[in-house]
């Protein structure tokens, strides 16, 4: 049996799926690769199963029948649940997939889909998920993120942010090093606001890449072309920048 998975990470994933079919292919492959899964027919058991066991991913079909996938991804975020959710449905255009993202799904699988693939994403949100549930301090680079206090220090000194730089900052943070693209920005960093587009996440990445850069710090937002852009710290020579350039 493979493990797939590094010693120190969380290999329990939740799976909510009422398809028998895909629930027990799902199952066994995860399974054989050395994940350990629960697996719930509906929406009903899931706030206290998570209440009461350390997952490391949270694998949610979209259409069950009990509710939607949506619904409960959005119940689970409001109630401060940060638990990476891998959303699976029959549904795959572009406003279905923003409202899985706006709703708090981190990724998102179209059935029918390959196990390759869904291991692939299960790996990755694994190892994003193995720090736990939200901390309240987060370090990128050189920053210092206080959640609680919506706070970010650099070499000490407070950088002052807006409202909406500081949630930007911080969903860039929560996914620092990974290339994101301007729509999961948008919907993660700011929610359903229909008076934010897409080019607002480009003028506010413009305000922090210039606060950033008059505050001296070492972070750096690059912008990865036809991807999105991801945060880190800066290189110290500009080989990383063949393939991603600042906006």
């Amino acid at each position: 049996m493979s493990t797939g998975m590094g010693s120190s990470l969380n290999n329990s994933v939740l799976l909510v799926e009422d398809d028998p079919g895909i629930g027990r292919f799902v199952t066994r492959g995860l399974a054989a690769e050395g994940f350990s899964v629960q697996w719930l027919r509906g929406i009903g058991d899931v706030p206290r199963q998570l209440a009461g066991a350390d997952y490391a991913v949270l694998i949610l079909d979209l259409m069950l029948p009990d509710g939607d996938g949506c619904s409960l991804a959005r119940y689970l975020r409001d109630a401060g649940q940060m638990i990476p959710i891998l959303m699976l449905t029959a549904r795959d255009s572009l406003d279905e997939k923003l409202d899985g993202f706006r709703n708090g799904a981190d990724d998102y699988l179209s059935k029918p889909f390959a196990f390759d693939e869904l291991l692939a994403r299960v790996k990755v949100l694994a190892r994003r998920g193995s720090a736990g549930p939200e901390r309240s301090h987060r370090v990128v680079a050189d920053l210092a993120i206080d959640v609680r206090a919506r706070e970010v220090t650099c070499a000490g000194r407070v950088l002052s942010l807006t409202r909406r730089e500081f949630e930007l900052l911080l969903y860039l943070a929560r996914h620092a090093g990974e290339v994101v693209s301007r729509e999961r920005i948008l919907y993660g960093a700011w929610g359903n606001n229909a008076e934010l587009t897409t080019n607002t996440v480009d003028v506010y990445l413009g305000y922090l890449r210039r606060k950033l850069k008059a505050h001296g710090s070492e972070t750096e937002i690059v912008t990865v072309r036809g991807q999105g852009c991801r945060i880190g710290l800066a290189p110290s020579s500009g080989q990383d920048h063949d393939a991603a350039t600042e906006a």
